[in-house]
């Protein structure tokens, strides 16, 4: 595994420092936009590979999420209740970020 640049070093302890600081809120929605950043990197690094010929398939572990609840319960919550608005397929693209952009809150 590679080491950490001096400059990685400091960014995690600012953010160490910085998270101490936030609210549940802001720390939630900073993770949700973590691991939304995290999948998008992932489908472009996989996207210029495929445009240079290069097939190669980039595995999306879930390491370093506690599992909270667990699969079944997660099923359980998403089922719809009858004044629920989400959509209904997993190919309706933007509910799953819809508040994750443009509320002022700052990422350094």
């Amino acid at each position: 595994m590679e080491q950490l640049t001096i400059e990685q070093r400091f960014a995690l302890t600012r953010a160490r420092y910085e998270i101490g600081k936030m609210s549940r809120p802001a720390l939630e929605k900073t993770a949700l936009r973590l691991l939304k950043s995290r999948m998008e990197q992932k489908n472009g690094v996989q996207a210029t590979l495929m445009q240079n010929g290069i097939m190669f398939k980039i595995e999306e572990r879930q390491a370093g999420l506690p599992e909270i609840i667990s699969e079944d319960t997660f099923i359980e919550l998403l089922m719809m209740q009858d004044d629920d608005s989400m959509p209904t397929s997993i190919d309706d693209e933007g509910y799953e970020n819809e508040d994750l952009d443009d509320d002022g809150l700052m990422i350094g």
